[in-house]
This record gives C-alpha cells, sequence and structure tokens, in this order.
C-alpha cells in the first residue's frame, strides 16, 4: 500500500540531505503528499548506517524543485533491483531477498503494489524479453551449491510466474564459475553474457575471451556456447551491463575487463561486438573503445535508439587492482556513437563517481535521457540530455543516498 506517514530513520536521513541542499522550503516540489498521475517513477535508496529502505516516488516535474520521499511514497525494506515491463515497474529482491513486487498505477492515478511472488533464490538477471514476459535467471553462488541454472518466465499483466526451466550450468563452467552479466531475447535465442570468477577469492584469471551462452526459446534448452578473443569477457559483476539490443534486433555485447567493477586483471581492449538478429556467431564489426576513447573504459551503458548509447567511462588509465577495485570512481558521461565508432564527452556534466545503485539508473522519455547525478558535494541532481548535440541540462535535485530505478508509468 501507499506509505503516508515517514518513519524517524528517513526523517533523519532526510534531514541530514536538506542540511546538505540547504535550500529554502519552497523548493520542494509538494506538500509531502501522493498526487495522481505523476508520469516519472524513482526507487529513491536511503541508507542509515548499515541498512537501506528503498521509497518508490512520483513527479511530473524533473527539471526544478526537489524530488524525495517525505510523507509519501511506497516504502519497501530488504535489497531490491528494479525493471520495467511494460506499464508495470518489477521490484526484485537480491542479496538474500527472493521475492519480487509488482507496481502498477491504480484507476485512482497514484502507484500501488499489486501482487507478489517469490524465486527460490535471489535473481541474477531479470529482463524484459517481449511484450508479455520477463525472463529471470538464478545460479547458485559455487558449485558446492548446485549444478544447476534456474530460469523463470514471468508474466507482465499478470504479475506471476508463468513458467520455470531448469539447465545444467556445465557447458559454461568449464574454467572458472560463471557470473552472468547480461540477458536478452533475439528471434528464438536467448543470449546470456557472463565472465568466470573464482568464488572463493573473486580473482578473473580468464579475461582474454568474450563468452556468449546461447539457449534456445522458449524451452530454454543450451544451444551453443560464443566464444571471440577480440576483446574480453561481456559486461562487469552484477553491473547487468553485458549486452544491448538494437531497434533491428542485432545483439551487442560491451566488454571492458574494468579492474572498478571488480575485474582483478584486463588482458584485451574494451570493445563493443556484434551478433546479428538471431544467430549465434559474431559479425566482422569491431569497436575498438579504447583507440577512440583515449585509453578509457565503458563503466555503464545505456542504449537511447540509433545507433547510440549514453555511457558513464572511467576517466582513470592504467588502473591497478590493489589502488582501483571495486571502486566506481571519477566517471565522465559521454554519447556512443555506435555506427561512427565515435566517443563524445558531455561537458555540463562534471566528473563524478557512482551514486551507490546496482543498476545504472537512466530514463529514455521522447528522444532526451535524463540521468541522476551525484556530484562530489554530495548533492544529487537530474540532468536532461540531448543524445544529438552531446548536451546537458542541470534540472531538479534529489533527496535520496541513490536512486535504485528511473521510469515512466503512463
Amino acid at each position: 500500500m501507499n506509505n503516508k506517514y515517514i518513519n524517524k530513520t528517513l526523517l533523519l536521513a532526510f534531514s541530514c540531505c536538506i542540511m546538505l541542499f540547504t535550500t529554502s522550503c519552497d523548493e520542494f516540489d509538494d506538500k509531502g503528499e501522493d498526487i495522481p498521475n505523476r508520469p516519472y517513477v524513482l526507487a529513491l535508496g536511503i541508507t542509515t548506517g548499515t541498512t537501506t529502505a528503498y521509497y518508490i516516488v512520483t513527479t511530473d516535474d524533473l527539471m526544478s524543485g526537489t524530488i524525495n520521499a517525505v510523507n509519501k511514497g511506497i516504502e519497501q525494506n530488504g535489497f531490491h533491483d528494479y525493471e520495467q515491463g511494460n506499464q508495470t515497474i518489477f521490484c526484485v529482491g537480491g542479496l538474500g531477498v527472493t521475492n519480487a513486487t509488482g507496481v502498477v498505477r491504480g484507476t485512482d492515478g497514484l502507484l500501488y503494489e499489486k501482487d507478489q511472488f517469490s524465486f527460490d533464490e535471489s535473481l541474477r538477471l531479470f529482463s524484459q524479453i517481449d511484450n508479455q514476459s520477463m525472463l529471470g535467471m538464478e545460479i547458485p553462488d559455487n558449485a558446492e551449491s548446485g549444478d544447476m541454472i534456474t530460469f523463470y518466465e514471468v508474466d507482465i499483466d499478470g504479475i506471476s510466474i508463468s513458467k520455470r526451466t531448469s539447465t545444467p550450468i556445465a557447458p559454461i563452467s568449464s574454467l572458472e564459475w560463471p557470473s552472468p552479466t547480461g540477458l536478452c531475447r533475439s528471434g528464438d535465442n536467448i543470449y546470456m553474457t557472463y565472465f568466470h570468477m573464482n568464488p572463493k577469492d573473486y580473482e578473473t584469471k580468464y579475461t582474454d575471451t568474450a563468452y556468449v551462452a546461447v539457449y534456445s526459446y522458449p524451452d530454454m534448452t543450451f544451444k551453443k556456447l560464443m566464444k571471440d578473443t577480440r576483446t574480453g569477457p561481456a559486461g562487469s559483476w552484477y553491473a547487468h551491463n553485458g549486452l544491448f539490443k538494437d531497434e533491428t534486433g542485432n545483439v551487442y555485447i560491451m566488454s571492458n575487463s574494468s579492474i572498478a567493477n571488480g575485474f582483478s586483471q584486463a588482458t584485451k581492449t574494451a570493445a563493443f561486438l556484434r551478433i546479428p538478429e538471431g544467430t549465434t556467431e559474431f559479425d566482422d564489426y569491431y569497436f575498438d573503445f579504447e583507440a577512440k576513447s583515449g585509453g578509457l573504459k565503458p563503466i555503464h551503458i545505456k542504449y537511447i535508439g540509433d545507433d547510440l548509447l549514453f555511457a558513464e567511462v572511467s576517466t582513470i588509465k592504467n588502473m591497478t587492482a590493489k589502488e582501483h577495485r571495486w571502486k566506481d570512481n571519477d566517471l565522465k558521461c559521454c554519447i556512443i556513437d555506435l555506427k561512427n565508432q565515435t566517443v563524445t564527452d558531455i561537458k555540463e556534466i562534471p566528473v563524478h563517481n557512482g551514486n551507490g545503485g546496482r543498476r545504472f539508473a537512466v530514463l529514455v522519455d521522447d528522444g532526451y535521457v535524463y540521468v541522476p547525478i551525484t556530484e562530489n558535494s554530495g548533492r544529487t541532481f537530474i540532468y536532461k540530455v540531448d543524445p544529438k548535440t552531446a548536451t546537458a541540462e542541470k534540472g531538479a535535485g534529489v533527496l535520496t543516498n541513490f536512486v535504485a530505478g528511473f521510469f515512466k508509468v503512463k
């Protein structure tokens, strides 16, 4: 249900945020109540000590005022990731939380938690694969915990699990334990990117090949293991950035082997490869990102359309595991043109650190990109990006520790 009352922990956290912002009272975007039919939805992560609570709030203005969860929003405890399927926001548990909840807009124009269902374990991947279904994937933490991957097909309208399929891990675990990084469907194939990581010491000894496991859809039978040695592993630890699909059905994979994202080494240059629609072979497309960016690596990516990506790119060259591993720092925002293989800086957005969430919370709406950026001052602001000109405008403030999800719901 909608939470109308703020608890003391949240009040304390927001008091600190308000002190940071030093704003006047009239800068807040409303009087602390839920207002119907606000189209933009943000999941705000509020951390106090070692505890994080999430608040799903709405707004109709991304460019002025301050977005906050004071006395409004849907409160959710426990770790969550957020994904949208049509007009439903799926709030998927992680780090031991196994339930998922659908959030929809009611007839009164407000958002509500509609239904809840549970998986056997916390999901590693969860993505929309067509207009009817989401696909979730879970994998044991190590060989001692199990030897099967489980795929869950979730009915978007019914907000429920419609199918469960298990398949052996063995074909993709010949080197070290597989760590999945992305999932999408093209034609009758499901593509899953992953890399090899030792589950005991988290070392990544195998970084000279890109790996894509292909499963037939809808039966989810293992079909082929694709490999390409032009670059390293696709995607990175829990960043869900291994692959994406364009409007024509072509699947692109992104490899960065970034130590900031958890790799213990990098042995190949960061690059993009392409799989033509519905096929199980890479074509000759090769975008050497480091050559075009001056030795930098893409960290977080969002496909905009028309062969363009919005990305956060690390400005740190020559990373070392001792100094930079697991540190999402010193990022700049760029527009990446996949067709022309160019990288253009967005100068209006300052260099910043990651915002603290696992997912890259970015909204693409009406040809523009909206991204929350936590500046070095500690303040978070929405930036509106025009991808055609690679320029940005600073917008509304956000009172939060991080933004875990960013959507538009009609």
